[in-house]
């Protein structure tokens, strides 16, 4: 009820404001001074461009995933416990899908959330064997790492690529086995508390308004000690598209996931295909190089692991709150002597 009160304030909000958003039937790009105007095109012109934005955001970035391992290392004790997926039974299938949003929106081969809730009970035992199969060989299904996806225009020039995001849709019957990955994954990382203490996004139990909250506590926390609270406010660029897969396997198996276990995540990170689809006409389909699948269940909780440690590594002298890739600093400074060299490390050490 909470959630669809939320929806519905935002729907109000923006058809106030004009920023209804809709999904364009005809569309029109404009590359090179050269308008492209056949579905068939425009498809292929979306496909580059949303394929591009990880290369293109990343290629000024001096990193690598040796340095961002030896950092990790350095700030961040290792697991000694090692993470194995267990098997799941035609019951547990049942219960997963039940928690996932029922939706008419079809995937790429036209099977919808609704669709297989009509016939979950049915299908359950076949999954189950499927799924057990998959974790016991650490092999996710081929067919289940295609995603359909559509641009979604936001503002500005319809002709602009750059005004879309894309909004992708991946096979129905996957975000079943994501969710049974998740669970488990997370049961792991909560019972050992391996997550950041103060990471807010996409963790059970805490809110937008937790994490708020915290942030008070510390201004006031300055305030009564006489000092001024300055604040950084960072939001990551095009994060979610830019993990680099070989850094994340890397960290994932810094924090207990190894073995049979990684093989998996490995896999399903591995060769993954998006497909943009405007009308009736489809792109040829590229392999995504880089990123969390989008739209998926499980990629926002590998993002949380791929930057759990930033934390540590931009130091104690300061506060830190994080909700997803929204990234808040909070310093307490003397308002005698005001010295920024505290707050320009913190930022260097952010950027890098």
């Amino acid at each position: 009820m909470a959630s669809n009160k939320i929806k519905m304030t935002w729907s109000i909000i923006n058809s106030e404001t004009g920023k209804i958003n809709s999904h364009n039937s005809n569309y029109q790009l404009s590359v090179n001074n050269k308008l492209t105007e056949s579905d068939q095109d425009v498809a292929m012109v979306f496909e580059k461009y949303f394929t591009d934005i990880p290369i293109l955001t990343t290629k000024s970035l001096n990193s690598s995933t040796a340095f961002a391992e030896s950092l990790l290392k350095q700030n961040v004790n290792a697991c000694t416990k090692n993470f194995t997926f267990h098997k799941v039974s035609s019951k547990d299938i049942v219960k997963y899908f039940k928690t996932i949003d029922v939706k008419e929106t079809a995937d790429l081969w036209g099977i919808s959330v609704k669709v297989i809730a009509s016939i979950i009970d049915t299908i359950a035992p076949h999954l189950a064997i499927i799924f057990n199969t998959s974790i016991e060989s650490g092999v996710f299904p081929d067919l289940m790492k295609y995603s359909k996806v559509i641009p979604l225009f936001k503002s500005g020039s319809t002709l602009d690529p750059a005004n879309f995001r894309p909004i992708s849709e991946l096979p129905t019957l996957s975000k079943i086995l994501e969710k049974v990955i998740l669970d488990q994954m997370l049961n792991f990382f909560n019972i050992n508390n391996l997550l950041h203490k103060n990471q807010f996004g996409f963790t059970r139990g805490r809110l937008t308004t937790d994490a708020g909250v915290e942030q008070i506590k510390y201004i006031f926390s300055a305030w009564e000690n006489s000092q001024d609270a300055l604040g950084i406010f960072c939001d990551l660029s095009k994060a979610f598209y830019c993990v680099h897969h070989e850094t994340l396997i890397r960290k994932i198996q810094h924090y207990g996931v190894r073995s049979d276990a990684l093989k998996l995540i490995i896999s399903y990170l591995s060769k993954r295909t998006q497909i943009i689809v405007i009308n009736s006409m489809s792109s040829s389909g590229s392999m995504v190089q880089m990123g969390v699948p989008l739209g998926s269940i499980l990629g926002p909780f590998l993002f949380l692991v791929y930057i759990n440690d930033l934390p540590y590594i931009v130091g104690d002298n300061h506060d830190i709150v994080l909700f997803a890739d929204d990234t808040s600093l909070i310093f307490k400074l003397s308002r005698q002597l005001l010295k920024y060299d505290e707050v320009n490390n913190a930022i260097s050490k952010l950027v890098n």
